[in-house]
């Protein structure tokens, strides 16, 4: 949660001082009961986070349940009180979502035969001897880690990544004696990185979709950001209390 904040903060302040440079201009301001009148018709599709995030921390229910009742949800919604979902989108959607899981499916399936593969042959084992070989400097491990991380970002899907690659290092965390939930975040905001950086970042194509415009624009515009959040990377990797005071207050 702590990264995530500070990293919105900090796109935010590039943002604004990129828009006042260029002098982009204003949005119309919204008086407070325009405000509240928006967020009253926002509040059914808000509270599908509430349910799904809700669900999970209260522990009523399992990820993957909390998963099939927000999607329910959703859709409730779409249909009864938005209006804007019908029969011809709905199965649309279905048909992308079919094709979406059966991807992840064929996916999941292919790392799992790999890392019976790795495991069998003792690979971790190697890999963790060859490093420490190398090093015995668990901060210099942590570098090595996120230059590694963060080239395959730039070339192979973060599923991928997280199936395959992260199983491969996680002998090593242990044996550098790195704590598996600062590792864990470290490794996400390393990977999400990955998704905005060329030339397969996902994100990119989203945006130049959405945008309707040249992924070189993109890149072009995107790359300071991308430094960005690199920056708070370094900074979560060698200062574990930006993450870890948060779960060590609530423990």
């Amino acid at each position: 949660m702590v990264p995530g904040i500070l990293l919105a903060i900090l796109l935010m302040i590039y943002c604004f001082f990129i828009s006042k440079k260029r002098n982009y201009p204003a949005g119309v301001k919204m008086s407070l009961r325009e405000f509240g009148k928006a967020t009253l018709v926002a509040f059914p599709a808000l509270f599908t986070v509430i349910l799904l995030l809700g669900g999970i921390y209260t522990g009523v229910c399992t990820p993957t349940e909390a998963g099939a009742l927000a999607s329910t949800w959703a859709l409730l919604i779409s249909f009864i009180i938005y209006r804007t979902l019908g029969p011809k989108k709905l199965m649309t959607i279905i048909k992308k979502t079919a094709a979406n899981t059966a991807t992840l499916a064929l996916l999941t399936g292919t790392s799992f035969i790999f890392s019976f593969i790795i495991a069998r042959e003792n690979v971790p084992n190697v890999i963790a001897q060859w490093v420490t070989g190398i090093t015995d400097n668990k901060y210099l491990f942590l570098l090595v880690i996120n230059v590694v991380f963060l080239l395959l970002g730039c070339v192979l899907d973060v599923s991928t990544i997280q199936y395959v690659f992260v199983p491969m290092v996680l002998p090593l965390v242990s044996l550098f004696g790195i704590d598996l939930v600062h590792f864990g975040v470290v490794i996400c905001l390393n990977m999400m990185i990955g998704l905005s950086t060329p030339p397969f970042g996902m994100v990119l194509f989203i945006v130049t979709g959405l945008g309707k415009t040249k992924i070189a624009g993109v890149i072009r515009e995107i790359l300071p950001m991308v430094l960005i959040m690199i920056g708070l990377l370094l900074v979560c990797t060698y200062v574990p209390q930006v993450i870890m005071f948060l779960p060590n207050l609530m423990g």
